[in-house]
């Protein structure tokens, strides 16, 4: 008996190992492209599905972020203004929320949405592919929702959002995994450690890890790396 229990553990062991060796050859399968096409306006009714909050949790993003009263804040990549119109209620009328977007049709989209509910809070801007265009030391904590795969240049357009930090800022970062049954194609998504590499040549240190908080996303958090 004990012989086989000890044949037992020795098969697991190997199947696991078998496992994590599979998802390995799998991830180096896969033919990345980037960066990822834009996410169409047409679409954004998927950006604003019901039951978007259930998987997104956003509340406790923002809580782990500790965004407060009274802060400066940019969601780039601002889409159809899902995360802006949370952020704008978090930092209150004191705070600054920048939407930053690259297609004039989303921040139309935002702006209609701003104006039907009042909130004065939200400054857009129509950024490009190479420049966040946000103002220097100004943001306490800026947000790429689902924004960092479609980047061009990354490691460039991540050093002027550097400059657009706080001292004491934070970056933070949420793509969909290769597992996630929804998102954009598997071809265009990445995996965390091609971010946090290409973060650590912009001048960045992560200080956040959370791989299983949320269902379909990890979620990573920078600060500047001469903290």
């Amino acid at each position: 008996m004990i012989k086989y229990i000890r044949h037992l553990k020795i098969l697991i062991a190997f199947l696991a190992i078998a496992n994590i060796h599979n998802i390995i050859l799998a991830n180096d399968e896969i033919k990345r492209e980037r960066p990822g096409k834009l996410f169409s306006p047409t679409k954004i009714p998927l950006l604003e599905d019901p039951g978007r909050d259930k998987w997104q949790k956003p509340e406790e993003i923002l809580n782990l972020l500790d965004i407060k009263k009274g802060q400066t804040v940019a969601d780039i990549g601002a889409g159809s203004g899902y995360l802006t119109v949370k952020l704008s209620e978090r930092v209150g009328a004191v705070g600054t929320v920048y939407a930053v977007d690259v297609q004039q049709e989303m921040l139309d989209y935002i702006k209609k949405r701003l104006d039907e509910n009042g909130i004065k809070n939200v400054i857009l801007i129509l950024n490009n592919m190479d420049d966040p265009k946000l103002p220097a030391s100004s943001l306490d904590i800026a947000i790429l929702l689902s924004t960092y795969h479609e980047i061009v240049k990354p490691v460039d357009f991540i050093k002027k959002i550097k400059q657009a930090l706080k001292p004491h800022g934070k970056l933070a970062i949420l793509e969909f995994t290769d597992e996630s049954p929804i998102g954009p194609p598997v071809k265009i998504r990445l995996p965390e450690d091609i971010i946090i590499e290409e973060l650590k040549q912009a001048g960045f240190t992560l200080t956040q890890r959370h791989l299983s908080l949320l269902p379909y996303q990890y979620f990573l958090v920078f600060t500047l790396s001469h903290q």
